[in-house]
């Protein structure tokens, strides 16, 4: 009878504890398909700034005509983490952190192999299956991490290439006379402990850039990337270490000696902020 009576507790208790053990599994497991807009997520500042008026990007197999293609198909992953510290949880905003980070090293890969054009990109999920589309991207996102698989060629087309021969132009926006690179009192966005930040970055030898965001977060980068497998422009890289930390709308403030942030109108209400404790990072 007693053995009886430790069977009929002992079976609901295995059986809670083996649901508590696979329920993080299974939350993991998730994996939403989503499908969403190229334009919507091209415009990001970070792409925008990556891609300038030199590169030129085209969505959907079809290759145009007038393109020299310099590479077979390559394949990039973009990745992103929810921010669930702050805001960007929602499945849209973590694809589309993902997506910019598959652009970035698409268009550092273009820049790298002497191109000014990257075409054919469509999406190709875990080398699975292509979703050929001019407007659209897939998305795939779980609880940890949202995934954007891409294909593409790298090309050159007949419309001027501005980079010297042989050689992969920097990300480089131009000069907007903000403020003085030296001047760390106009660095928008920062509390003391970020000033202290930037006024190291200062001391640190080129190439370098130095990234700011609109809740206080920065990220700064210089000289060779300490992972290989990181964009060696410090800009691109800056921005994509932003981005990946959910911060919001990272903007490059200075690269190497020259100031080249401009505010836009929803940014100066916010100058006077404090960044929030634990937001400030150092970068590499």
């Amino acid at each position: 009878m007693l053995t009886s009576l430790k069977k009929s507790y002992l079976a609901p208790a295995f059986v809670c504890l083996l649901a508590s053990a696979l329920a993080p599994t299974l939350a993991q497991a998730r994996n939403t398909k989503l499908m969403l807009p190229v334009s919507e997520a091209i415009s990001q500042r970070a792409v925008q700034q990556a891609v300038r008026s030199d590169l030129s990007i085209i969505f959907g197999s079809a290759v145009p005509e007038g393109t020299t293609l310099l590479s077979q198909e390559i394949f990039v992953r973009g990745e992103a983490k929810p921010n669930y510290r702050g805001l960007g949880t929602d499945d849209v905003t973590v694809c589309r952190m993902a997506f910019q980070n598959a652009m970035l090293d698409l268009i550092n890969q273009a820049r790298n192999s002497g191109g000014n054009a990257v075409v054919g990109i469509v999406s190709f999920y875990d080398h699975l299956a292509v979703m050929d589309s001019s407007t659209q991207y897939e998305c795939h996102a779980g609880m940890s991490r949202a995934v954007v698989d891409l294909k593409a060629k790298l090309a050159k087309t007949d419309r001027a290439y501005s980079g010297s021969a042989g050689v992969a132009p920097r990300l480089m926006p131009p000069a907007s006379g903000y403020a003085d690179v030296n001047d760390v009192q106009q660095v928008p966005f920062l509390d003391q402990r970020g000033r202290e930040v930037y006024q190291l970055w200062l001391t640190r030898s080129g190439p370098r850039a130095f990234v700011v965001a609109e809740d206080g977060f920065v990220w700064q980068s210089w000289g060779t990337p300490p992972d290989p497998n990181l964009p060696r422009d410090p800009a691109l890289r800056a921005l994509q270490g932003c981005y990946n930390h959910g911060a919001k709308n990272c903007q490059l403030y200075a690269v190497d000696d020259t100031v080249v942030y401009r505010p836009s109108a929803a940014a100066g209400q916010l100058q006077q902020l404090n960044a929030p404790a634990g937001r400030i990072q150092q970068g590499e």
